[in-house]
């Protein structure tokens, strides 16, 4: 039996090794990268990742492989401890294809499985630029996707039923566009919104459209009620972090293009975007959504969150829905970017969005008129229309600290020269580059990442309370055993 000194020593020692210390406080990078690693065809992502060697295959999909290489290789100089990659093709235990069914914690494809096994955790590199090392991540989440996924209905009226346009989400195959995240953290949660309703949405675009063309007049009345609001998924993948939960909300929104008159894609995407909005706000304003898991509501009052991906709207540039309708104003992104609940102190920039604003490659003089700022760019889009934007977003929630923030963009050092040089440069290339798989060494979006501080957890106020009760329990069991 322990010596009451012993005991109080030990309650003590609990006690201490509770409390916080800024010591511990952790570096976390959060990153997003819309990778292009979509494939044109059902199948092909997972040959493509299975064969890295490029063995006995033609110069397409050599340059296909190369080009998932390339991904690899920034994810590897980004070394983000959380990442989401958007256009990653979704397979359920290596078959290519989309459901309704929500994936369970844990949920890993077969392709980001050999993603990380054949290309993250090989060694990249020349060189000029230098090597890597591999990227190992210890977990890993797959959601499943609406893109490609059959709605049974001619969702783009042209006549007849089938094909992407008519997907619950556009994909010309079910999974195409899907997205998948990596972590060096534990994930302990996923909330997924894929089969959400967007008429479900109070307020929402579809069924209260405040423009001349209205979407209830494009959309007949078993659309309206089947449409769902997430064009791949809405994923909130809970990390555990130095104690700490943090929710990394995770979604893909559909391109404000692509579309006629009505603008059906440009409302959908400002709701996808205000699908999280209301998400962190929490409380009342939350109240109505309910996920694939069958649970309701949004975060609770304090929850730290990251939210990050591929948004498709620009602040100031671009097609997203914007701009005084009907006696309100409207900004897609500016529902998160201009939401006090976000942290926006820092913003991710890099001087390769300038270069490219001007670069001789450009097919176009849309960036000219442009009137945000080029080095917070993140995509380079065709120069004709609608010209480089920033569409990538990593946004931590008001109550973390940033210590740093970046885009993957680096300037090209010589303009006459081609992109196999070896420099740092190549993995980005221009825009069209001739001879490539999608016409870029990787991807025509940027990787985007931030830094935020993260403090090892603070004991509850009932822990406090259950430590010091045992405190004085000990103490008074050494007073008696004194008194004997």
């Amino acid at each position: 039996m322990q010596s009451a000194p012993f005991a109080l020593a030990t309650v003590l020692a609990l006690v201490l090794s509770a409390a916080p210390a800024a010591a511990n406080d952790t570096t976390v990078r959060f990153a997003t990268f819309n990778a292009s690693l979509n494939r044109d065809a059902s199948g092909q992502l997972l040959s493509d990742l299975a064969n890295p060697l490029a063995t006995g295959v033609s110069a397409t999909v050599a340059n296909r492989i190369k080009q998932a290489h390339n991904v690899a290789e920034i994810l590897q100089r980004v070394n983000a401890d959380v990442v989401l990659v958007n256009e990653f093709d979704f397979d359920f235990k290596g078959n290519p294809t989309a459901s309704s069914d929500a994936m369970a914690l844990g949920y890993s494809s077969e392709a980001a499985k050999r993603f990380q096994d054949n290309f993250l955790s090989a060694p990249h590199g020349h060189a000029k630029r230098g090597f890597t090392n591999g990227l190992n991540y210890a977990h890993r989440f797959t959601p499943n996707t609406n893109t490609g996924l059959a709605s049974g209905f001619d969702l783009n009226n042209n006549g007849s039923v089938g094909g992407g346009d008519d997907a619950f989400g556009f994909g010309n195959f079910g999974g195409q566009f899907g997205f998948t995240i990596y972590s060096k953290y534990e994930i302990v949660g996923v909330r997924s919104f894929q089969t959400f309703k967007w008429k479900d949405m109070p307020g929402n675009l579809l069924t209260n459209d405040p423009t001349n063309n209205k979407l209830t007049d494009f959309y007949n009345a078993a659309e309206v009620n089947a449409l769902r609001l997430s064009s791949k998924n809405h994923v909130d993948v809970t990390v555990r972090i130095n104690g700490q939960d943090v929710h990394f909300l995770t979604a893909h929104p559909t391109p404000p293009t692509f579309d006629g008159a009505e603008d059906r894609n440009g409302k959908r995407n400002h709701d996808e975007i205000r699908l999280w909005a209301d998400y962190i706000a929490g409380g009342s304003q939350g109240a109505y959504l309910y996920d694939d898991q069958g649970g309701k509501g949004g975060l609770a009052a304090g929850a730290k969150f990251v939210i990050a991906g591929d948004y498709n709207a620009d602040p100031l540039d671009g097609d997203s829905f914007k701009g005084l309708v009907a006696g309100t104003n409207y900004n897609a992104i500016n529902q998160l970017l201009a939401n006090p609940l976000v942290n926006t102190k820092l913003t991710p920039s890099a001087d390769g969005g300038l270069d490219a604003a001007t670069h001789p490659s450009n097919n176009g003089n849309a960036n000219q008129s442009h009137v945000g700022d080029a080095r917070q760019d993140t995509a380079d889009f065709s120069d004709s229309a609608p010209g480089n934007l920033r569409v990538d977003y990593v946004l931590p929630s008001a109550n973390m600290t940033m210590s740093g923030a970046g885009i993957f963009w680096p300037a090209d050092p010589d303009r006459n020269a081609s992109n196999n040089t070896g420099d740092l440069y190549d993995l980005v290339g221009n825009f069209r580059d001739a001879n490539l798989y999608a016409n870029f060494p990787s991807s025509d979006h940027k990787a985007v990442w931030v830094d935020v501080q993260i403090a090892a957890a603070v004991p509850e106020p009932s822990s406090w309370a259950l430590l010091a009760g045992g405190l004085l329990a000990v103490a008074g069991l050494a007073r008696r055993r004194r008194q004997v």
